[in-house]
């Protein structure tokens, strides 16, 4: 969420004049999905930069026509359009705005447009609270060719001008000094550079509601929602200050099963497991209305095998069968959730704003949870107070002593048994999984090992 103080560098040009990529090299690293398809990023991908010891935002925005071709379908006039207005909502507050443009295709009547529409409508100081302009020419691929590329775009008039080439990493120094620079003179404060304590992923099959999730709890239209299945391309971080703390909310793109026809998929499941990875609790989105399908058991299994905390949120509350009783509901979804029945799970609205807040507190609570540390006699004590209880006796009679495993992402138990004879299935795993957790109140999930060690009775 962007704050009055906060220094917003923004990206802006038409589609593939590679702005993504300027966007990789500033973050150094791979944090955009760039491809040679136009219009890949949709949404406004914000993280938190630094250069010269100044902490700035750096936003890359999707590529748009101002002006779409009679050739262009409808639906993707109306999703151009939908992008052209996030983007310049957000260039309004920017300090900074990047105008990128490609030497390769040279000048074109859409780029005086777009620079004409930033002029009109996001005046710099002290005309108006939009920030300084800067033109970028990407893809100038030498020394020689510079001068050519002021040439070629003098006519737009910018005083402030840099050429670089993003594939190569060329000027993109000068570029940053530029706009550090441009930062330092400003009369507002430069920002505070976000420091996140917990990291939340939200992951689930394509139109489970994740974007309008994120909309909803920040009370602003920062990420790009559609009913069309797919919309979020890229992974985005969104900085959310609640209750004292900074969260920041990791937006994935769907996960599906890969299609033949589907172009984007294997990039954007890399890129959504690979955001599972660095999140410090996973909520798994699954859509009420369509039930609990094979791909959602499939995720939560690849979740699983990550061993993280997760939550499982049950979406679109507000669309549900109202015939169909609460109380039976839940004891369906346990029995639909087979292994991951003793996962936490909640019902969400993003139209109602229902549980969402509660969400996020779980969210908070389950990471907490997931530190707790349980001493080695209080495991064992665990373990002779299992022996003699009615219910959970039947399988501690083979285990003789247990401990916590430290540097785990979760709270993870090692039990030892001597009984070779004895096969621990998925049944009786579950089963201690459930009996620690409730014996010791741990709220996140845990797992159990069990080896085979010889003793002395």
């Amino acid at each position: 969420m962007i704050k009055n103080n906060d220094s917003l560098v923004i990206l802006i040009g038409r589609p593939n004049a590679g702005k993504s990529t300027i966007f990789n090299k500033i973050l150094g690293g791979s944090h955009a999905l760039t491809s040679k398809v136009s219009g890949t990023t949709l949404d406004l991908n914000i993280k938190p930069a630094s250069y010269d010891g100044v902490n700035f935002l750096i936003s890359d925005s999707g590529g748009f026509n101002l002006r779409p071709s009679d050739e262009t379908p409808f639906e993707l006039r109306s999703l151009e359009k939908k992008i052209r207005e996030r983007v310049f909502n957000y260039a309004k507050k920017a300090k900074v705005i990047l105008f990128v443009v490609d030497f390769k295709s040279g000048m074109i009547p859409e780029d005086k447009e777009i620079y004409l529409y930033l002029l009109k409508n996001i005046a710099p100081p002290p005309e108006g609270s939009g920030g300084i302009i800067i033109l970028v020419i990407n893809k100038v691929d030498s020394l020689k060719n510079v001068e050519n590329a002021y040439a070629e775009f003098s006519s737009l008039g910018i005083k402030k001008v840099i050429a670089i080439s993003a594939e190569n990493g060329f000027g993109i120094d000068d570029l940053l000094e530029q706009v550090v620079k441009e930062i330092k003179d400003s009369n507002k404060p430069s920002g505070d550079f976000y420091e996140s304590s917990l990291k939340i992923a939200i992951v689930g099959r394509p139109n489970s509601g994740k974007s309008t999730f994120i909309n909803s709890i920040i009370k602003e239209d920062l990420l790009f929602t559609d009913e069309k299945p797919g919309t979020t391309r890229d992974s985005i971080d969104t900085y959310l200050k609640y209750k004292n703390r900074v969260i920041t909310v990791i937006d994935t793109s769907g996960i599906r099963k890969k299609s033949k026809l589907d172009i984007y998929s294997e990039g954007f499941q890399k890129q959504s497991l690979n955001q599972i990875k660095r999140a410090d609790v996973i909520i798994a989105f699954i859509d009420i209305t369509a039930g609990i399908t094979h791909e959602d058991l499939s995720l939560l299994k690849m979740i699983n095998l990550e061993k993280k905390p997760f939550i499982i949120a049950f979406t679109k509350w507000d669309l549900r069968d109202e015939n169909i009783q609460v109380s039976e509901l839940k004891k369906d979804i346990k029995l639909w959730l087979k292994e991951f029945s003793e996962t936490p799970f909640i019902f969400i609205s993003s139209k109602t704003n229902k549980n969402l807040n509660k969400l996020i507190d779980l969210s908070v609570e389950i990471n907490d949870a997931k530190k707790v540390k349980i001493k080695t006699k209080d495991v064992n004590k665990f373990i002779i107070d299992s022996k003699s209880d009615e219910k959970r006796g039947r399988l501690f009679k083979y285990i003789a002593y247990g401990a916590q495993k430290a540097g785990e992402n979760i709270p993870t138990f090692i039990f030892f048994t001597n009984n070779k004879g004895k096969i621990f299935g998925m049944e009786d795993i579950k089963h201690l999984r459930t009996s620690i957790r409730d014996y010791f109140e741990i709220k996140t999930n845990v797992e159990v090992l069990i080896e085979y060690k010889r003793y002395s009775a």
